[in-house]
């Protein structure tokens, strides 16, 4: 007889620049990894998110040593961009009929989800910060909650862009005398120039509106932080804190829709960090976020961040779909960022 086939668990964590994707075997235990460029449909059309899915599943199984043609049992994507269950149809019926040795089950949902599934058992919430931002939770039930993630021109607050977004805004109606800053803001204004390079107020026209990159605007943000650290500039530290703030309205906004099975485990409401702002500037934004949490329902609150690729979590919801149960132990996945009360007003 045919010795039994081995079963290759594929995921694939998906971002709106660039993408991760790893196999796992029956034991969840890692096979390979591999990288490969953004796979947002929004950004790239469902076509080129297929084709993009499909060279970098190809790229892990070579990685991984499985023949191309050979499918996974299962491959779990999360993606940026994949909320609608019309476009989650959408991927998979692409990737069946154009590139039908991928898998034999498929199962499509929004980045988030994959985090969440990464970070936790049953259920949590998830808040994110990075170019943009955002806040899901997921009750142990499966109903879903946001709050947030409407992008720069509706939303996004507390993210890389509109951290950038406020330290610019606030130097410019200074500098018009609109408004009256809250701090000095000579080192900001220095930064700003620097960063975009120019030397009249005229010129950041042009980043911010002919040539517009969102992306790029958000990554003034590194260099914020690094003034509020080093020179601890009283404006770059206040911009965080304010930062924190919504951050934290944001974890507020969804309390009253948190099963109270998540408020009641041992060390409170568990929350996921996601994203490069809240991971590296944590120590700026926690004050504020903290702040913004006292006086409500929660007592306690964990707060941790991931310390592998949220493809894990994709696995995992792949397995499911195909009627498995990866075993895996998630708790090495995260490392601790805070726990403990929000403290009292």
């Amino acid at each position: 007889t045919m010795e039994e086939r081995r079963k290759y668990y594929g995921g694939v964590q998906g971002g709106g620049t660039q993408s991760d994707a790893i196999i796992l075997d029956e034991n969840g235990k890692l096979l390979s990894e591999a990288q490969g460029s953004c796979t947002n449909p929004w950004l790239v059309g469902f076509e080129g998110c297929v084709d993009n899915l499909s060279t970098l599943i190809a790229d892990a199984k070579r990685n991984a040593g499985i023949p191309v043609d050979e499918p996974l049992e299962s491959l779990g994507m999360a993606l940026s961009g994949g909320e609608q269950s019309e476009a989650q149809e959408k991927i998979i019926t692409g990737l069946q009929g154009k590139f039908p040795n991928t898998s034999r089950h498929y199962c499509v949902r929004t980045d988030t989800f994959g985090s969440i599934a990464t970070a936790f058992q049953t259920g949590g919430m998830v808040l994110i910060s990075g170019t943009g931002s955002n806040c899901e939770l997921l009750n142990p039930d499966g109903s879903t909650h946001r709050c947030g993630g409407w992008g720069h021109v509706l939303g996004d607050e507390g993210s890389g862009f509109w951290i950038a977004h406020k330290a610019i805004k606030i130097v410019y109606d200074a500098n018009d005398g609109l408004a009256v800053p809250p701090y000095d803001v000579t080192v900001v204004k220095g930064l700003i120039w620097n960063y975009f390079k120019i030397k009249q107020p005229f010129d950041i026209l042009d980043f911010l509106y002919t040539n517009f990159k969102k992306s790029f605007i958000a990554k003034l943000c590194k260099e914020l932080a690094e003034a509020a650290r080093t020179s601890r500039d009283p404006l770059a530290l206040h911009i965080f804190k304010e930062a924190g703030i919504v951050l934290g309205k944001h974890i507020k906004a969804l309390l009253p829709k948190a099963d109270q099975s998540l408020l009641t485990t041992p060390g409170g409401l568990h929350v996921l960090a996601v994203g490069s702002v809240l991971t590296h500037c944590w120590d700026l934004l926690q004050e504020g976020l903290l702040e913004a949490l006292r006086g409500s329902d929660i007592s306690t609150i964990t707060i941790v961040k991931l310390k592998v690729s949220s493809a894990f979590g994709a696995a995992v919801l792949g397995s499911k779909a195909a009627g498995s149960v990866l075993n895996i132990d998630l708790s090495t996945n995260t490392s601790l960022l805070y726990s403990g009360s929000p403290g009292v007003m």
